[in-house]
């Protein structure tokens, strides 16, 4: 079993060296929308991001579509991220199966924010009395369906919107996912293109800015499964369009405690080729709840945090509530 995953990470290494072995034209600066990029869920970013594989988790919505098509009930997932220069990051997911419609369906958001600024010119360095801001938002339609007992597909459909002071651009992109069991000792693979779609403009007569597009292709695998605890490890290869490619590597180690349903994970990973992001790790706590006026029907309620090393962009924190029912 462990040497079936340490094969995995071995050719990954090799295709990640091989890339970094080639002279790599870093387009840097050369797309929008870049806080697409930016990784959601505590869960996620401590397992080195590498979670285009891993499925059952509402932040699927921003990973891989295809992630939301196993799970069941209703997930709903608020997480919070502090970014460099005082910039707060947030992301919304909610996950559910409705009536008749066969497959699971998510609506997501994402709001990258900062506080007004005071307004300075040449002429007038300590403000002009006027202030701006820059902000940018996406709104997402995610629909997820096991196409065979193995094999499940999802999309999402995304609107963006970029502002800076009185200058704004919009557009609308695509992301599209797959992940297949292969039914060999719980190894699952993913691979999901994210962000297609046409740029957008902040001037009428300006330059468009391309979007993000990226390719992401990984896998995940139990490394030790037993009613108490559980290991699993992931690998992820991707490709941005402005910068070489990248390799991620996670890890989450669960115990479950006496009760049923809780549970208590330690995670960690590494992304490798990226200028500043580097080591992430954290923990999380999974309880049940019972709910009241539902025939005591218990909810799963769980709370992440995540510790992410930015370079000389110091860190960054992220902590997330999910509840399932």
């Amino acid at each position: 079993m462990r040497r079936a995953f340490l094969i995995a990470v071995v050719v990954a290494f090799l295709l990640a060296g091989a890339g970094w072995s080639a002279e790599t034209f870093e387009k840097v600066g050369t797309v929008g929308a870049q806080f697409l990029k930016i990784g959601v869920g505590a869960r996620g970013v401590a397992m080195g991001e590498a979670f285009v594989a891993i499925q059952d988790d509402a932040t699927s919505t921003y990973w891989n579509p295809a992630g939301i098509a196993t799970i069941t009930g209703s997930r709903f997932s608020l997480n919070h991220g502090s970014w460099p220069a005082e910039l707060s990051h947030e992301y919304a997911t909610y996950v559910f199966s409705y009536g008749f419609i066969p497959g699971v369906i998510g609506i997501s958001a994402t709001v990258l924010q900062m506080d007004p600024m005071p307004e300075t010119t040449e002429y007038r360095p300590d403000g002009t009395g006027y202030s701006f801001d820059a902000g940018s938002m996406a709104f997402a339609f995610t629909y997820a369906r096991m196409l065979t007992d193995r094999f499940s597909f999802g999309a999402s459909l995304k609107w963006i919107h970029e502002g800076l002071a009185d200058y704004s651009g919009e557009t609308f992109a695509v992301d599209l996912g797959t992940i297949y069991d292969t039914g060999f000792r719980g190894i699952k693979i993913g691979m999901a293109f994210l962000n297609m779609g046409s740029g957008y403009k902040f001037l009428d007569d300006g330059k468009e800015s391309p979007m993000p597009v990226t390719f992401k292709v990984g896998a995940a695998m139990p490394l030790l499964e037993n009613p108490k605890q559980r290991l699993l490890g992931a690998v992820e290869f991707d490709h941005p369009p402005d910068g070489a490619e990248r390799l991620n590597l996670g890890a989450e180690y669960a115990y479950r405690g006496p009760a049923e349903d809780f549970e208590v994970a330690l995670r960690g990973g590494y992304r490798f080729n990226r200028d500043e992001e580097g080591i992430a790790a954290g923990f999380g706590i999974q309880f049940p709840f019972i709910r009241i006026g539902l025939e005591n029907k218990p909810s799963i309620w769980t709370v992440d945090y995540c510790y992410s090393e930015m370079g000389f962009l110091d860190v960054s924190h992220k902590i997330s509530l999910g509840l399932g029912f």
